[in-house]
């Protein structure tokens, strides 16, 4: 994949999934269209820095600005306005591995 593209792991915001495809989103704005699962990319050692914060999503760490908390609901806000919801099994492991980004939260 990333070699018929020349794109480094760094370019990267955030990978969907889309059925058995994965659509790459580059920092630049554009979006790459793989014929490779998610969980294909997920076990590619250059990827090593990306999050598993869905089952249809996989973060890059570098993009990640900020999540916010409010009850049982946790989102992540990306560097490029993306907001990407947190799956509830997965939760206290994205808190804890994302100590270092600033956490807003939220109460009515």
């Amino acid at each position: 994949m990333f070699k018929d593209y020349n794109i480094y792991s760094q370019d990267i915001v955030y990978l969907k999934a889309d059925i058995n495809y994965t659509e790459f989103y580059l920092k630049d704005g554009k979006k790459i269209v793989s014929s490779l699962s998610l969980k294909h990319h997920e076990a590619d050692e250059r990827l090593k820095g990306f999050l598993r914060v869905h089952k249809s999503y996989l973060v890059n760490q570098l993009y990640i600005g900020q999540y916010r908390s409010y009850q049982k609901d946790v989102r992540i806000y990306l560097t490029n306005g993306y907001e990407i919801k947190v799956a509830r099994r997965r939760r206290v492991a994205i808190k804890k591995s994302l100590k270092s980004i600033p956490k807003v939260s939220v109460k009515d």
